[in-house]
């Protein structure tokens, strides 16, 4: 009758014994690096892709803005207009409409005249330039300009936050909420990721208790399973 290996002679048993080798963590980078593969590829909403990590690059189908806006509240003018003007030097002009964000005014700017618009407002055709509230001062349906622009002053030109056909994320960036927010901008929808993997944590020994159990006797809970 065979007798039972004792288990300091068992080769299976590796308690007691130490490690044959040891690796760095560079060295085990390396040799993942080597044995796997890129996850499969699948298309994800938007709203759900936080914290995933993006398979290919995403590029801008249009310009952010669309469109000539004010940075500020103030009025729409011609710069060439309101030049020589200052507080002991005003210049009155006509306030011939108004423009509001999705809402753009429906006259144009001509000599002397202005339209009042809001941070976010589209430029009125005719319009070059925004003048600050802050340099104006109303009187009726009119305003005195006390101080002078120079073209482009205080407007947002098209693309100048995001220019079509550019990179706007690049493939295996890992998408944070501000990600999010530029891919809406500019109306993407859903976008290509690798799938997440999956990860199987198994967790040994005699000593152990199922997750939620009390501890009983010389047996211990399984704390590192459920953690």
């Amino acid at each position: 009758m065979s007798q039972p290996v004792p288990e300091s002679n068992n080769p299976a048993d590796v308690r007691m014994r130490g490690f044959v080798q040891r690796s760095t963590v560079d060295e085990v980078l390396a040799w993942l690096d080597g044995v796997l593969a890129p996850l499969a590829r699948e298309l994800v909403p938007i709203v759900t892709a936080g914290g995933r990590v993006l398979a290919e690059d995403v590029m801008a189908g249009c310009d952010v803005p669309g469109f000539e806006r004010s940075m500020m509240d103030g009025y729409a003018v011609v710069a060439e207009h309101t030049l020589g003007a200052a507080p002991y030097q005003r210049i009155r002009f006509s306030v011939v409409d108004q423009s509001l964000p999705g809402r753009p005014a429906k006259c144009s700017i001509d000599r002397r005249s202005a339209i009042r618009i809001m941070t976010g407002a589209p430029l009125p055709a005719g319009a070059d330039a925004v003048l600050p509230a802050e340099l104006t001062e109303v009187d009726g349906d009119d305003i005195w300009i006390q101080g002078e622009v120079s073209p482009g002053k205080n407007v947002g030109r098209v693309g100048e936050d995001i220019g079509r056909g550019s990179v706007i994320l690049p493939a295996t960036r890992r998408l944070r909420p501000q990600d999010i927010g530029v891919l809406s901008s500019v109306g993407v929808a859903e976008v290509l990721l690798y799938r997440q993997p999956k990860v199987r944590i198994v967790v040994t020994g005699d000593e152990l208790l199922p997750a939620g159990t009390t501890p009983s006797g010389y047996q211990i809970t399984d704390a590192n399973g459920p953690m």
